[in-house]
């Protein structure tokens, strides 16, 4: 695709050859700017945000021009240049065409109406950045408290969306935490898109949840340092301040051809494959009914890990003759058998042998009480009333207990529990969403 230059030209360079930024109106090839920062429609034209210079401006086909700000920082309400700023940088049209300034120094949102009148819009906040209206709420990138909050348009109480104290978490939306996120934008549906800037993530914020959309470590192809994002459609456009470019993510809903609609497990995989747990087997098949083995519930729990702290380190000590130590399951089954997770016998891990329904249970059941999660079992934690209860090994008992009692496990219609049956991608979809949420991760 071709890029051209629209508005502005590269000034003269610095020392390491970067340009080195100049506060200049002009025409839209002559212009110069210190640091442009964010962009929004204003009146026949666009607002522009030029964060060193601490000024916001205003470009359309005549040229580029200063709307407000004095050119140095400061705080003021007033009219054009009558007013000051701190390093804005966010921006966001509202539904009467006024636009929302979040002036990061100042720690407030200002508002600029369409004369050039700029008024304090809300305050006390820590380092807003990024911005976006939705619905007759501003949503707002509060960077230094490590969150997403929503503003009320008309009352101006606020709500936080998501985050609250800084590192990796994903889950629900209270526990979530966010590093200086600084991007912020809200899809048609209500999804709230979140540009995780020191995490090196994009993360999305659905129905009470967050999930992890893109992250640097796992993916060559996502953003760095992510900062600018909007919503376009089944698109999603992210600026990365690092490879100084554009990258687009696929927002299209999950699906697989080999999962209908009316499915039994059809929530609970794309539940899984949201939350990054599973994923296709390739071209666009789940294998709903493909066994697990031993490697791959290493690694899907590995996964869950990382959900809970998007930080941790998946690898280990643990070394075993039939594991080669570049297979792609390696790292995650040194994690599992330090942990004590995941055993081996007489130094063989047996990565391909299928996992049993009590196998998989229990071996959960293991990590849950090495996480300190609550693995009581309910009143009516017997399993005894199953057919086939009496074939449980030892081992499971209480594993089988427990995840009964929480529904995390169920029997069949015959009245038996099968605890010996191959596990496969459905039941473990199933199993492992149906834990994660009683646990609140």
């Amino acid at each position: 695709d071709e890029v051209e230059q629209a508005v502005g030209q590269i000034s003269i360079p610095g020392l390491n050859g970067e340009p080195i930024g100049k506060y200049d109106d002009g025409t839209l090839d002559t212009a110069l700017f210190m640091e442009p920062w964010a962009m929004t429609h204003f009146l026949d034209g666009y607002a522009i945000t030029d964060s060193e210079a601490h000024v916001v401006r205003y470009f359309d086909e005549r040229g580029v021009f200063t709307a407000v700000g004095s050119g140095k920082a400061g705080f003021r309400n007033g009219t054009g240049t009558g007013a000051s700023f701190e390093n804005p940088t966010g921006l966001a049209t509202g539904d009467d065409g006024e636009v929302y300034i979040a002036d990061t120094g100042n720690g407030v949102i200002r508002m600029m109406s369409e004369k050039g009148k700029v008024t304090t819009w809300a305050s006390g906040l820590s380092s807003p950045t990024g911005l976006c209206w939705y619905e007759g709420d501003l949503y707002v990138a509060e960077t230094g408290k490590n969150r997403v909050i929503c503003i009320d348009g008309d009352d101006k109480d606020y709500t936080v969306v998501a985050g609250g104290e800084e590192g990796y978490v994903d889950g629900l939306a209270a526990n979530a935490r966010f590093c200086a996120p600084q991007g912020v934008a809200v899809g048609e549906d209500g999804t709230v898109y979140v540009s995780d800037t020191e995490n090196h993530a994009v993360r999305a914020v659905k129905d009470g949840r967050v999930y992890t959309l893109a992250v640097s470590r796992e993916t060559p192809e996502a953003p760095v340092q992510p900062r600018g994002i909007l919503v376009q459609d089944d698109r999603l456009l992210v600026t990365d301040l690092f490879a100084q470019t554009v990258l687009e993510l696929d927002l299209s809903p999950v699906s697989y051809a080999d999962i209908p609609a009316d499915y039994w497990a059809e929530s609970y995989i794309t539940a899984a494959t949201e939350r990054n747990i599973l994923e296709s087997t390739g071209n666009g098949l789940f294998s709903p009914n493909a066994p697990v083995t031993r490697a791959a519930f290493a690694v899907m729990l590995s996964r869950i890990h990382q959900y809970v702290d998007g930080n941790a380190v998946i690898n280990g000590e643990s070394t075993f003759a039939d594991v080669p130590a570049d297979a792609s399951y390696a790292a995650a089954v040194r994690w599992a058998a330090d942990l004590g997770v995941i055993q081996g016998n007489n130094g063989l891990f047996n990565p391909n042998q299928v996992v049993t329904r009590q196998q998989l249970v229990a071996m959960f059941y293991r990590y849950a009480q090495v996480m300190g999660y609550d693995t009581s079992a309910g009143a009516n934690a017997s399993i005894l009333g199953y057919t086939d209860a009496s074939s449980v090994s030892a081992y499971a008992v209480d594993a089988l207990q427990w995840a009964c009692s929480k529904g995390i496990v169920s029997g069949y219609t015959d009245g038996s529990l099968r605890p010996h049956g191959q596990a496969t991608r459905a039941h473990m979809s199933k199993i492992l969403i149906i834990a994660m949420d009683a646990f609140g991760i």
